[in-house]
């Protein structure tokens, strides 16, 4: 009897330390599962800016077709492509014998319509002194006078395909409009050659742009004097600032606009037509203010490209996280613009959100401000 009491009361013992040690490991357990996060607690908007990079070609600032105003057979090329020529340098000349031709047969049309005005001239002057005195009729005084102003405008006339003929033999030699390089020679010695036909081209290298397509929808948020950072992958470690100064508004192709950045210097060898790559910081005004979270704080959300996401909001009065839809605008650095979603003052969870869930119990490490 006494055996049997005393199996029983030792039994219900180790049953109760068994429950008892079972309700402790399952305290434990839960204490394990809650998981420390790091977070972030935000405070203010910033206003949305954007870094994005682009590439474009390196051109001169200032290029000229250079051609002949005149028609001709090009006798003389003083330059070559590379060629660095200075102002008022002489690079070309077209035969120049038919414009001196020219030249004095308008020099003999002026001198003859100058003898013809002033015998014109002094045979008015004459007819009008006599038909003072009644010597000359009204109607051979007009006719006079006619043949005075008419002789006078074929002098005009002859003096100005005079200076015509002059001018058109001055511009029997091309000089440089600026100092430059030679980039291109399209004639030979010895080839005719009609007036506008391009001859060479000439850069003026100490300024030069960066030739940018910029798409449509970043366009409207730039301004003439923003600044861009280019750098040029032939040229290594090279960084030169610049200035949007230009800014196309006709779309080309695939709705994207040309957008010219005019670099503060030119390094030691870059040159025209090589290869850049502009760095633009795009501010996308008031209206995009948003807050800057790491981009390790979004959980993606299903699709692409309609910004569409999630993070995790910790709610201290239950200690747990909540999942919070938001609206990814763009990012920077590694970090994403949220501009729908959150306000200030939430505490959001910046790592591991690949292991949370709604509704999760979490404990939080060193917390800090946005």
């Amino acid at each position: 009897m006494y055996k049997l009491q005393y199996r029983i009361i030792l039994f219900t013992m180790l049953a109760l330390g068994g429950l008892s040690g079972c309700q402790q490991d399952e305290t434990e357990t839960k204490v394990e599962n809650i998981r420390p996060i790091k977070t972030i607690t935000l405070t203010a908007k910033t206003q949305a800016t954007e870094e994005r990079k682009f590439s474009g070609l390196v051109s001169p600032a200032n290029s000229s077709s250079l051609s002949f105003e005149v028609s001709g057979k090009v006798i003389e090329i003083t330059v070559d492509v590379g060629d660095q020529v200075v102002v008022g340098q002489r690079l070309a000349v077209v035969d120049d014998e038919p414009f001196k031709l020219k030249v004095q047969s308008a020099e003999a049309d002026f001198k003859k319509a100058k003898a013809n005005f002033k015998h014109s001239a002094s045979d008015y002057e004459r007819k009008s002194e006599l038909a003072v005195k009644g010597y000359v009729s009204a109607s051979d005084l007009d006719s006079a006078l006619a043949q005075r102003d008419a002789a006078r405008n074929q002098e005009a006339m002859a003096l100005s395909q005079l200076n015509i003929a002059k001018r058109e033999l001055r511009k029997t030699v091309l000089k440089a409009p600026f100092g430059g390089y030679i980039s291109k020679r399209l004639v030979e010695p010895h080839q005719e050659i009609v007036s506008g036909q391009e001859l060479l081209q000439l850069d003026e290298l100490e300024e030069v742009d960066v030739e940018l397509m910029l798409p449509e929808n970043i366009i409207g948020y730039l301004k003439q004097g923003d600044v861009g950072i280019a750098s040029f992958p032939s040229l290594q470690d090279i960084h030169v600032e610049g200035r949007i100064d230009e800014i196309g508004t006709l779309a080309e192709a695939a709705n994207t606009f040309p957008v010219s950045l005019r670099l503060d210097q030119r390094p030691d060898g870059l040159y025209p037509g090589m290869t850049a790559e502009v760095q633009l910081l795009i501010d996308h005004g008031e209206q995009n203010e948003g807050f800057l979270l790491p981009a390790s704080a979004i959980v993606a959300g299903v699709g692409t490209g309609s910004g569409r996401h999630s993070v995790f909001v910790y709610e201290p009065q239950s200690g747990a996280v909540r999942k919070q839809s938001v609206f990814v605008s763009g990012g920077q650095r590694q970090m994403a613009r949220i501009t729908e979603g959150l306000r200030t003052g939430d505490t959001v969870a910046v790592a591991g959100v690949s292991f949370l869930s709604d509704g999760m119990k979490v404990r939080l490490l060193d917390d800090k401000r946005d």
